[in-house]
């Protein structure tokens, strides 16, 4: 680093994306690492996060691809690695579950057991094995059929994000919350830092991982991104003696619902608590949190009484809810990697709501890119901002192209 710069690399934001490669930069010894967030580390988008990881590109995400399996692969791996390590982040392994609740939906599950990416020890469960298990959350007579990923693991995405953020802090990363970024600093050579609402900061490379904030700082330099921000909504039930080993449950045909354990109660939500922001721009500020109650109420009274039958007499009521950003693309596939427009500069985005499984992995590649090491263990052209052209599509566009989940 020279006399001129106040960092070796500028990460903006402290989400999972953030702190994941904030970490990563860091082992790497790339030299001073300053990360900034206009709140708190974690308690933004991926503090709204379901917490679930899992092996989705066999079979339920939307674009098989071998390189987000490896992603996948080392976010398990990842999080279980953090975990051992005796950091609070509520882990849990109890796998990934695919339910069917009726005939018409039995095959679009059924075809998860003989996916051929599918993990070791991916079998097929009748509806009694099934409600076992689960350790009976799931009453046996509301299902057809599952499929059982074992491999799936469960953390709490906030705690998760949090203790990776103290564990860098602890290893000397700059960590500066509060500090929004208000634009970038860019001249003919490439990007030279960013100004931020505590005055400017230098540096000659600066990574973006502000999430659904991230066109606010590129799009002064004509270098967007095609990403959709879509409020998401996520309701946490009271304790009602769910088992801490039970697995995620996903049932694709009621609009993509998932739940799973929460601190023995449930935590749950699907497609039905969804809006794109754009129908709440007023109501959400920049760099802010998205409090769209009529959304939960939604998703309440649309799954409630399929809930009521399916969790087998658990308690699925509103105790508490949070909602997040997460950004879509029209590829279904992240974005990652250099800004070729402006030189130092990288961006990480579109998470296309599996960040939290994809992040840690996302983050390494990214990081190695920074350093200019070779990577060999993903492509990363398959996630280069360059790929798409610039300002091409409106949100709206980016929502109708994006590829639905299996």
């Amino acid at each position: 680093m020279t006399d001129h710069q106040d960092a070796d690399a500028i990460v903006v934001g402290a989400g999972i994306f953030g702190a994941a490669l904030a970490y990563h930069l860091q082992q790497l010894n790339v030299g001073r690492v300053v990360m900034l967030d206009a709140g708190e580390p974690g308690r933004a988008t991926s503090g709204s996060g379901a917490g679930f990881v899992g092996y989705w590109t066999a079979g339920y995400m939307p674009i098989p691809s071998t390189d987000d399996l490896a992603l996948e692969d080392y976010g398990v791996r990842f999080y279980r690695s953090l975990s051992e390590r005796g950091k609070p982040i509520d882990y849990r392994g109890g796998g990934s579950l695919f339910v069917a609740t009726s005939e018409a939906g039995a095959p679009r599950v059924a075809k998860l057991a003989d996916h051929p990416l599918a993990p070791s020890g991916t079998r097929a469960l009748d509806p009694l094995e099934t409600a076992k298990v689960t350790g009976n959350l799931l009453s046996a007579d509301a299902v057809t059929t599952a499929v059982l990923h074992p491999g799936g693991i469960q953390i709490s995405a906030g705690r998760a994000t949090r203790a990776l953020a103290a564990l860098v802090g602890d290893e000397g990363v700059d960590i500066r919350p509060g500090t929004p970024v208000t634009r970038l600093l860019v001249d003919g050579r490439g990007v030279r830092g960013v100004s931020t609402s505590a005055g400017d900061l230098r540096s000659r490379t600066v990574i973006l991982a502000c999430g659904a904030w991230t066109n606010h700082l590129l799009s002064p330099l004509q270098a967007t991104v095609p990403i959709a921000r879509v409020i998401a909504s996520r309701v946490v039930s009271p304790p009602s003696g769910v088992a801490e080993t039970s697995p995620t449950v996903m049932v694709p045909e009621w609009n993509g619902l998932w739940l799973r354990e929460h601190r023995g109660g449930i935590t749950w939500g699907n497609t039905d608590g969804y809006a794109p922001l754009s129908e709440y721009a007023d109501r959400v500020e920049t760099g802010g949190h998205p409090q769209v109650k009529e959304l939960v109420d939604a998703m309440s009274a649309a799954l409630g009484p399929r809930l009521d039958v399916l969790v087998n007499g658990h308690d699925r009521s509103v105790a508490a809810w949070t909602q997040g950003l997460p950004c879509y693309t029209p590829d279904g596939r992240f974005i990652a990697g250099p800004v070729s427009e402006v030189p130092g500069l990288h961006v990480m985005a579109g998470d296309n709501e599996a960040g939290v499984t994809h992040g840690p992995g996302l983050a390494r590649m990214v990081a190695d890119l920074v350093a200019g090491n070779a990577v060999d263990y993903v492509d990363p052209s398959v996630y280069a901002v360059d790929r798409f052209e610039r300002g091409e599509m409106t949100e709206e566009e980016i929502l109708k192209a994006a590829p639905e989940y299996e």
